[in-house]
């Protein structure tokens, strides 16, 4: 290399350098002044990161491609501020006293109480029960839709929307609709069982109850999938060696699922322990970590050193149990399905299994049934329990008092937010899974890895993660619709991630190589090539990062205002002022809402589907 070469590579390394060496000057200098950075810092960092962007396609890192670099460096810093950040945030407030001063054992005098200690019992055994009924009826569903039922997909469809649609308190309210202290269950088991304790739903029972009508669809997706890919032709190699059925069932096809029951289990237990809202309407005397560290944020004395212990051994558990399930069942195989063509046909299952999948699937229906009908009943009733003529006051309290009151302003800005950060979060995980896919460089697992921590990650923790990190210099979010929106963007990113890497993973890089051939860059390979393969995969992301982001209460319950509402925290407000009806009727009207999005988007599809398919035939 001739040293003027070495000198102009000098000089770049030089200048990446001082644009990184000011940026964190720009942050340290304000975090000691105690000064926030206005929204025109953005256009400076922005500045600043075009330097470096510069700087290093003329090193000819990543190929020296400006698009591929710009990428990376927007990634690294959005990964940065909104998710490495929070999740350091969270441990500060642990180690520090009451009079702000360093303390490394100021935790251990939270984590020493008794009643704190026995809240982590209650959170771990809670989780770990709803674990296991969660993925036993999961997989009485997915055993029914997929080796029994003649006609399933209506079965799956159902049970893979109720989770997404339904909003948060929904599931607790219509449980205490029918088994409450007023509930018809509860009413017919007083008068023909003698029942004396009206109150025995509230606690343990009724949290658990919930939770495993709540998460069980998520199970029953996961086994549901795992069963479909299962070869037919191991178990008819059983019955070809005069195993019986049970023989079969018990040796090669429970053994086969073994991953996807470990996946499911840990996945619920992560939503259990996430799960805010059931415990607050069910909970009763049996406390949780989620919403104990709620009443800490929200109770009459603010503690946040006692918000931040918890949190942060909720997070860590999370985080344990999201990387068993990443490392350990990741790296076993379970592989069924190879290069050979014969595949086989499906065996009958156990004539009494049969009977018995059966049996627990009406059970389970007519009990959805019961609770979906009281929930909508319910909205339109003077009293539940006490007067059930059929009204529309709860409706009319809702949205009959004019825009600027009732439901109508919390239903208008989540709408806002929620149309504002889905296109952001398909965006944004699309960008992320196309660098992962698509280029080379060291890292790029530990980002992939980094991001899907967001799922682990319970949203009461991100919720008070986000208050501790954007309530203080250098930047001040608390209290804006900013916070709001990156909350619904950086929790929902990771389906976005998936969605694309999916839908990557079918289509051949020789598409990418053959655009950037021609001298396309890879601004305009996207746009031009990968964008319109990729549609069905966008508008999936884009559906179910909408319809998430105006569920979600438990990350954004912390971080709202007045001027910054959102649906969910106006239902929590009615269920804490004992407003049931008018929280069931909210709740009602999301559900149909985000279905008729979901149908309506779902119809685009196909219909755009059936276009290419006739185009392509009349060519």
């Amino acid at each position: 290399m001739s040293e003027a070469r070495r000198e102009q590579r000098a000089r770049h390394y030089f200048d990446a350098g001082w644009a990184l060496l000011c940026m964190a000057f720009i942050v340290i200098s304000a975090s000691v002044e105690g000064r926030g950075l206005g929204y025109a810092a953005i256009v400076l960092f922005v500045a600043l990161g075009a330097i470096m962007t510069l700087a290093l396609t003329r090193l000819e890192w990543l190929g020296g491609d400006r698009f591929v670099i710009g990428s990376l460096i927007t990634i690294i810093a959005l990964i940065g501020i909104f998710i490495v950040w929070p999740s350091i945030a969270i441990f500060i407030p642990m180690f520090t006293s009451a009079a702000g001063e360093f303390a490394p054992l100021a935790f251990l005098s939270v984590l020493s109480q008794a009643h704190i200690v026995q809240v982590i019992i209650n959170s771990i055994l809670l989780s770990i029960a709803v674990g296991i009924g969660c993925t036993f009826f999961g997989l009485v569903l997915a055993i029914y839709t997929t080796r029994i039922a003649k006609r399933s997909a209506i079965i799956g469809r159902i049970f893979s929307i109720l989770p997404i649609v339904t909003p948060p308190f929904v599931v607790g309210l219509g449980v205490t609709l029918m088994m409450g202290r007023s509930g018809y269950v509860t009413e017919f088991m007083v008068t023909w069982f003698g029942l004396t304790n009206t109150n025995w739903l509230y606690g343990f029972t009724g949290i658990w109850l919930a939770q495993v009508l709540a998460f069980t669809p998520m199970a029953f997706m996961i086994l549901d999938g795992a069963i479909k890919t299962i070869h037919p032709s191991l178990e008819e190699a059983s019955y070809t060696l005069r195993a019986s059925r049970w023989q079969t069932f018990n040796g090669v096809f429970v053994p086969l699922l073994k991953p996807a029951l470990a996946n499911a289990f840990l996945i619920v237990i992560v939503q259990s322990l996430a799960d805010f809202s059931n415990p607050l309407v069910l909970g009763g005397n049996f406390d949780v970590l989620a919403t104990q560290i709620y009443f800490y944020i929200t109770g009459s004395q603010l503690d946040y050193q006692a918000a931040s212990t918890l949190g942060a051994f909720l997070l860590l558990f999370s985080l344990l149990v999201f990387c068993v399930q990443y490392m350990w069942i990741g790296k076993r195989s379970y592989v069924t399905v190879s290069g050979k063509s014969y595949r086989g046909d499906v065996q009958p299952l156990p004539a009494m299994l049969v009977r018995g999948v059966v049996a627990l699937l009406t059970i389970w229906i007519a009990f959805n049934a019961l609770l979906y009908g009281s929930i909508f009943y319910g909205s339109f009733t003077v009293n539940w329990g006490v007067d059930y003529t059929l009204t529309l006051d709860n409706f009319i309290k809702l949205f009959g008092q004019g825009m600027s009151d009732g439901a109508w302003p919390s239903l208008l800005d989540t709408l806002l937010y929620a149309g504002i950060a889905a296109p952001i979060t398909a965006g944004f995980g699309l960008l992320i899974a196309w660098v992962v896919v698509r280029q080379q460089f060291r890292g790029k697992k530990t980002i992939e890895f980094t991001t899907m921590l967001c799922f682990a990650v319970p949203g009461t923790v991100a919720g008070v993660s986000y208050i501790l990190a954007f309530n203080s210099a250098p930047v001040y979010l608390t209290g804006t619709a900013a916070i709001v929106i990156m909350s619904m963007v950086m929790r929902n990113v990771p389906v976005g991630i998936r969605a694309g890497i999916a839908g990557l993973g079918q289509i051949d890089k020789s598409l990418d190589e053959a655009s950037l051939s021609l001298r396309a860059g890879s601004l305009r390979t996207i746009t031009h090539i990968l964008l319109p393969l990729l549609r069905p995969a966008i508008l999936s992301a884009l559906i179910y990062s909408f319809v998430r982001a105006i569920t979600t209460v438990s990350a954004i319950v912390f971080l709202v205002t007045p001027d910054t509402r959102v649906a969910t925290a106006y239902i929590l407000n009615r269920v804490e002022d004992g407003e049931y009806g008018v929280a069931i009727a909210y709740g009602s009207i999301l559900i149909v809402v985000m279905l008729a999005i979901i149908f309506l988007f779902d119809w685009l599809i196909g219909e755009a589907r059936i276009s290419r398919s006739k185009a392509k035939n009349q060519a």
